[in-house]
């Protein structure tokens, strides 16, 4: 993939810069007249074509446009996840924990069956890669994120070591693991982390958990414990219980343990080329109705909007590996429009030039308004 000579921007400064730039230019779009532009600001905490969604939402409401609701709400659907692997490789556990994320952020549905309409594929593997799972990645016709389950079966058990995950000895598997499949493996503990999410760590469990914690020869461990957490998740509980963690505490630490939210930000990741394409959709719908309506046209010219299909390209290109560094000058923005306009006209695929066009659009939008208030 060729990479854009002086086209790095850092998302993390873009709020601060584009907020300047907002506050100053008391030019508005009119659906946004009166408000305290934040849109930029939001791209610390939100995925970039979030943001699109929520200024699609809000011209929609102000318009009393049902046709733009109607395309801004397929446009939030949430993120179609398929989890799948072998028998026997824990595929229900880990689709129950993502569930349960899925449950509290409400932008993915999951489901545990191979499915058409998925828009992501979590494949799950245990302990080796067979060749019935390099067919399946290799076939896949959709973005694929691969996790190593039960990755504390590889990891040495021994207590209060793993405080950032499973341990090195996982992750060298994972690497290895990697290029038998040709795509990055997470190391994930399914197990662990429903105990963490479906709060299964109950007034009798935790109690359990206190007595081995004090008196650990006097006590055999609980069957239901070890179904629970199995005997990584006991010793790392007790651990943290040693060291004076509330049951609340230990929980996160189960948590933390299972590395589930780095599977959940590599699905976020791959699903960022979907929620992209989705805008692209979405965005050629609205020019259809921009032939006949100056009001949807306006929006899409507006600078919100402009910079809101920057935000969504930008997570594309860095999903893929690309460098986005820092930028908060005028100078800095001409420079990264002139970078991505090359790399937008270089050997990439489709989704990647059009990518490559709204960071330039947009970079070229910030640049006119920081040289406006200059």
């Amino acid at each position: 993939m060729m990479l854009p000579p002086a086209a790095q921007i850092d998302t993390q400064q873009l709020p601060s810069a584009g907020s300047e730039w907002l506050a100053s230019e008391r030019r508005r779009c009119h659906h946004s007249s009166g408000r305290s532009n934040t849109t930029l600001a939001k791209h610390v905490i939100e995925q970039g074509h979030q943001i699109f969604v929520d200024e699609l939402k809000r011209f929609a409401t102000e318009v009393a446009d049902s046709r733009c609701a109607a395309i801004a709400d397929r446009l939030a659907a949430p993120l179609r996840v398929a989890v799948s692997g072998r028998r026997g490789v824990g595929r229900s556990t880990l689709a129950r924990a993502l569930a349960r994320i899925a449950d509290v952020r409400g932008t993915i549905a999951v489901t545990c069956t191979e499915s058409a309409e998925a828009d992501v594929d979590v494949y799950v593997i245990a302990e080796v890669v067979k060749p019935e799972d390099r067919d399946a990645i290799s076939a896949a016709a959709r973005p694929v994120v691969a996790v190593l389950n039960k990755a504390d079966l590889i990891a040495t058990t021994e207590p209060g070591v793993h405080p950032h995950g499973p341990t090195g000895a996982a992750r060298t598997r994972c690497a290895r693991l990697a290029a038998r499949t040709g795509l990055p493996i997470q190391p994930v503990v399914g197990l662990l982390a429903v105990a963490a999410l479906d709060d299964l760590l109950d007034d009798t469990l935790w109690a359990a958990l206190q007595v081995l914690a004090t008196r650990p020869a006097a006590h055999p461990v609980a069957p239901e414990l070890l179904d629970a957490l199995d005997v990584f998740g006991v010793e790392q509980a007790v651990a943290a219980i040693r060291r004076g963690a509330t049951r609340d505490q230990t929980r996160a630490t189960l948590r933390r343990l299972s590395c589930i939210d780095d599977v959940v930000h590599a699905i976020d990741s791959a699903g960022a080329q979907v929620h992209y394409r989705r805008v692209l959709d979405a965005v050629a719908e609205l020019e259809t109705l921009a032939v006949s309506d100056r009001r949807v046209a306006e929006f899409l010219a507006c600078d919100d909007t402009v910079v809101a299909r920057m935000a969504a390209a930008v997570d594309v290109v860095e999903a893929a590996g690309l460098n986005v560094d820092r930028c908060d000058s005028a100078a800095a923005y001409l420079r990264r429009a002139v970078g991505w306009q090359r790399y937008h006209h270089g050997p990439v695929a489709g989704l990647h030039r059009a990518c490559g066009a709204d960071i330039v659009r947009g970079s070229l939008r910030l640049w006119s308004k920081i040289g406006d208030s200059t």
